[in-house]
C-alpha cells in the first residue's frame, strides 16, 4: 500500500543503515542491505520496467521504495509568474494522479512499503534532492542506450544520474514489450565486475563479492588491456607495451584472487584486449551475467570527457543491468550482518 512521506521518514529513521554516510572499510566481509530504493518513470513503457524490477530488488531486500516523477519546467515560460505557478500547479496535480495509477499494481502486490512523489525542476537535480531527503541508499533507473557521441558530450538524465548521484546506481536497459509472465529479475548465476586495479574499482568488487553471496552466483572478474595504435608509434612497439600490460594485468589479477577475493566464492578471471566497454558488454552477453558492476571515478568536465566515460559507455551499450558506485554520501554495502529485529 501507500504510505504517506511522514509515515515513510518515521521508518525508515529507525533503521541505522538508512542513515550511515561514513565509508566502509573495503577489506571487511560486506553484505549488501539497501533500506531505500529510488526510482524515477516518466510513464514510459522503459520506465515501467524499471519500476517493475526496482520492486523485484525491493522485495529481495525487504526494502522500502519511492517512485518518482519530474515535472519539467517549460522551455520557454509564458504569460508571467502567476500563470506560470498554476500551470506548474496543475501539472503536478496531474502527474500526482498518473503517478498512483502508474504505481498501483506495485503497491498492491507487495507487502513492502510504497510511496509517490512528484517534484518540479530539471530532472537530473530533483532526483539527486529527492535521494538525499529520502536517503535512498539505491537508484534505479531505466536507460534507453543511445549512440556514443551525442551522450558523451550532452549527456542524458540516466547518465547524469550515473556520473553525480549520491548513491550507488542500478541501471536498467528497458527495451521491448512487457511481459508479467517473465520475472522482473532474470536469475543472477553470474555476476561481472569490470576492474582497472584503482583503489575505485575495489569498491566495485567489494560490491560483487557481496552480491555473489546474496545470490549464490558466480563472481567474474574482468580486466580489459585497451589496444590503441597511435599514428607515430610503429607496431612492434605497440605490440610490446601490449605485452607487457597483459603480464602487469595478470600480476594484478593474481593478487587480486589472492588477496581480496574469498577463497570460497565461485570466481572466473579474465583479461581482454580491445575497446574496454565493447568487451566487457560482450563479455556480460557471452557468460549470460545478469549483472554488471563497474565503478566511476566522478570526474566532470573536460577530464570525464577525457578519461572518465568508460562507466557510462558501459551504461550505454551493456544488454544488462549495470550497477554503478563511487565514493558516495550513501551506500548500501555495510561491513557486518545487522542485528535481527525481534
Amino acid at each position: 500500500m501507500f504510505k504517506s512521506e511522514t509515515a515513510m521518514n518515521a521508518m525508515l529513521a529507525k533503521s541505522p543503515a538508512a542513515t550511515a554516510t561514513r565509508t566502509p572499510d573495503w577489506t571487511a566481509a560486506a553484505f549488501v542491505r539497501p533500506r531505500h530504493l529510488l526510482v524515477p518513470v516518466d510513464f514510459s513503457p522503459t520506465s515501467a520496467h524499471a519500476l517493475r524490477y526496482a520492486g523485484a530488488l525491493a522485495d529481495c531486500f525487504n526494502a522500502a521504495l519511492t517512485v518518482l516523477h519530474v515535472v519539467e519546467p517549460p522551455v520557454m515560460p509564458e504569460w508571467g509568474y502567476a500563470h506560470l505557478v498554476r500551470r506548474d500547479h496543475l501539472l503536478r496535480t496531474e502527474a500526482h494522479r498518473k503517478l498512483i495509477e502508474f504505481a498501483a499494481p506495485r503497491a498492491e502486490s507487495s507487502p513492502h512499503c510504497t510511496r509517490v512523489a512528484v517534484r518540479s525542476g530539471e530532472p537530473e537535480l530533483q532526483i539527486f534532492e529527492a535521494a538525499r531527503e529520502l536517503k535512498c541508499d539505491l537508484i534505479v533507473i531505466a536507460t534507453h542506450g543511445h549512440s556514443l557521441l551525442p551522450h558523451c558530450l550532452l549527456g542524458n538524465t540516466a547518465e547524469q544520474v550515473v556520473r553525480r548521484a549520491p548513491c550507488p546506481v542500478w541501471t536498467v536497459r528497458g527495451e521491448g514489450v512487457e511481459n508479467d509472465s517473465v520475472p522482473a529479475i532474470p536469475p543472477l548465476r553470474h555476476l561481472l565486475v569490470a576492474t582497472d586495479f584503482t583503489t575505485e574499482a575495489r569498491k566495485a568488487l567489494s560490491y560483487g563479492i557481496a552480491l555473489a553471496r546474496e545470490f549464490g552466483a558466480d563472481l567474474h572478474v574482468v580486466h580489459v588491456v585497451p589496444t590503441v595504435l597511435p599514428a607515430d608509434v610503429s607496431h612492434l612497439s605497440v605490440l610490446g607495451q601490449e605485452k607487457a600490460l597483459h603480464e602487469a594485468a595478470e600480476r594484478e589479477m593474481h593478487r587480486l584472487r589472492t588477496s581480496e577475493i574469498p577463497a570460497d566464492l565461485p570466481v572466473h578471471t579474465a583479461i581482454l584486449s580491445g575497446n574496454p566497454f565493447a568487451e566487457i558488454s560482450k563479455e556480460a552477453e557471452r557468460l549470460c551475467a545478469g549483472l554488471i558492476i563497474v565503478s566511476t571515478h566522478g570526474y566532470t568536465g573536460l577530464r570525464y570527457l577525457l578519461l572518465g566515460c568508460t562507466a557510462q559507455r558501459i551504461v550505454q551499450h551493456a544488454r544488462v543491468p549495470v550497477l554503478v558506485v563511487r565514493e558516495h554520501e550513501t551506500e548500501f554495502l555495510a561491513e557486518t550482518e545487522p542485528r535481527k529485529e525481534i
